[in-house]
C-alpha cells in the first residue's frame, strides 16, 4: 500500500473502542467519533466468558484484568419461589482448564476504561468526543464521513467506516432504514449493592441465577467483592429505554417488589436493601442477511443486538473486533475484506441471537413447564452445564 489506510468508527463504546485497538495494532490509522461528551460510568457488571476474555489477553490487556476483575466460583440456578438449588457449574479453573481462558465478572465502566486506557496509548487513534456520525457516503476512493460536533457539521476521509453504534445505530439506519428495535416486553431492573448490607448468601462469589414465572434475577459480587451486581427481568411491556432514556432510566424498587411478592424471603431481603433501582427496556433485531455496503459495515450491537440471557452482547463485539482487524489487515481490497468479516461473523453471532431468544422462553417458563425444566436442570451435573455451550466457549477469533 502506498498510503495508510484510516479507518472511521462511529461509536466509543465497548466494541468501538475494541476495534479501534485491533485495527492500530494491524496498523492502520483510526478515528472514533463518540457523541458522549465525556465517558462516564454507565451500566452495572458484565460477564466476560472465555471467548471473550480470550481476546482481551491475546491483546496484552491480562495485567489490568486481573486488578478490575474477579473469577466466580461457581454457576449456581436456584428456584425463586423457595430458593431451593437446582444445579451448580463449576467456573473459576475449570473454564480456564477446559478453554484455555478465564470466565470473568466485572464492572462494565471497569472494562470500558481498560479499552479505554489501551486506545489512548495508542498513537495512531484519535478519539473525537461530543462527535456523533450524522451521514456518509460512499464512492471509489472510500467514504465520506460527516459528523456533528456542537451543531457544527465537519467532513471527513476515510478508507471505511464500522457502525459501532449501538442498538439504534445512525450507520445501520442509513444503509438498512430505521426500523425500531423488537421489544421483548421485558424489563431489565439493575442495582449495585453493597456487599455489608445483604444477607450473607448474596456475598458468595458465585453467579447466582433464580428462576420463576415471567421472571428472573441474577446476582454476582463486583470490585472485589465491596458491591453485589443485580439483575431482575421481568415481563413488563414499559419500553421508555427504546427512545433514549437507557441505562439509567429510574426504577421504582417497591414496584420491583411488588412483582417478586410470591419469591423466597432471601429475595424480599435482597430488594429490601437495594438502595435505588434503574430500569431498562429489553430489545433485539432479528439476524440480518448483510451488515454493510461497499466501505462501511457493522459491528456488536449495531449489527446484531441480542437479548442479555446467554451473557453474550460485549463478548460477541470484542470477538467482532479481533476479527475486523485480522481481515482488514490481510486483505488488500477493503470492500472484499469488510464482506470477508461479515462471511465470517453472521453465522455465528446469529446463533447467539437465536439462542438468547430460546432462553428467553425457557427462563420464564410457567408453573407446568416450569417443573419439568427444573427437573432437567437436576440431572445436568457439574460440566453438563457449561459443556452445552462449548461452541461459544472454545470459538478463537
Amino acid at each position: 500500500m502506498s498510503e495508510r489506510r484510516t479507518i472511521a468508527i462511529a461509536g466509543g463504546g465497548i466494541g468501538g473502542l475494541m476495534a479501534a485497538i485491533a485495527l492500530a495494532r494491524a496498523g492502520l490509522r483510526v478515528s472514533v467519533y463518540e457523541r458522549m461528551t465525556r465517558f462516564a460510568p454507565f451500566g452495572a457488571g458484565i460477564q466476560l466468558s472465555p471467548n471473550a476474555s480470550r481476546v482481551l489477553l491475546a491483546f496484552g490487556l491480562g495485567q489490568a484484568l486481573a486488578t478490575a476483575s474477579s473469577e466466580p466460583e461457581a454457576l449456581v440456578i436456584r428456584r425463586g419461589q423457595d430458593g431451593r438449588e437446582l444445579a451448580r457449574a463449576p467456573l473459576k479453573d475449570h473454564m480456564k482448564e477446559r478453554y484455555g481462558a478465564p470466565y470473568l465478572i466485572l464492572h462494565r465502566a471497569d472494562l470500558h476504561t481498560i479499552l479505554r486506557v489501551a486506545a489512548e496509548k495508542e498513537v495512531d487513534i484519535d478519539v473525537s468526543m461530543g462527535t456523533a456520525v450524522a451521514d456518509f457516503a460512499r464512492h471509489n476512493n472510500g467514504v465520506t464521513v460527516l459528523t456533528e460536533h456542537d451543531h457544527q457539521l465537519e467532513e471527513h476521509q476515510a478508507t471505511a467506516l464500522i457502525g459501532a453504534d449501538g442498538i439504534r445505530s445512525t450507520v445501520r439506519a442509513r444503509m438498512f432504514g430505521s426500523p425500531q428495535p423488537i421489544p421483548a416486553d421485558r424489563c431489565a431492573w439493575r442495582a449495585l449493592v453493597p456487599a455489608d448490607q445483604l444477607p450473607e448468601g448474596f456475598s458468595a462469589n458465585v453467579v447466582g441465577l433464580w428462576l420463576g414465572p415471567d421472571a428472573h434475577l441474577v446476582h454476582y459480587p463486583l470490585r472485589g467483592g465491596s458491591v453485589i451486581n443485580v439483575v431482575a427481568i421481568v415481563a413488563d411491556a414499559w419500553q421508555a429505554s427504546l427512545v433514549g432514556e437507557g441505562w439509567n432510566a429510574p426504577g421504582d424498587k417497591d414496584e420491583l417488589a411488588g412483582r417478586l411478592s410470591a419469591w423466597s424471603g432471601e429475595i424480599r431481603e435482597l430488594i429490601e436493601a437495594i438502595p435505588s433501582v434503574s430500569r431498562w427496556a429489553l430489545a433485539d433485531r432479528r439476524p440480518m442477511r448483510r451488515w454493510g455496503e461497499g466501505s462501511v459495515t457493522l459491528l456488536g450491537d449495531a449489527a446484531h443486538p441480542m437479548l442479555p440471557f446467554l451473557a453474550q452482547g460485549g463478548g460477541m463485539a470484542i470477538e467482532d473486533a479481533m476479527t475486523l482487524g485480522r481481515c482488514l489487515v490481510r486483505g488488500d481490497h477493503v470492500t472484499a475484506s469488510l464482506r470477508k468479516y461479515e462471511r465470517l461473523r453472521r453465522p455465528r453471532t446469529a446463533r447467539v441471537q437465536r439462542e438468547a431468544r430460546r432462553l428467553n422462553r425457557i427462563y420464564h417458563f410457567g408453573t407446568t413447564l416450569a417443573v419439568a425444566r427444573d427437573a432437567v436442570l437436576g440431572m445436568k451435573t457439574d460440566n453438563k452445564l457449561t459443556d452445552h455451550y462449548r461452541w461459544i466457549y472454545e470459538h478463537e477469533s
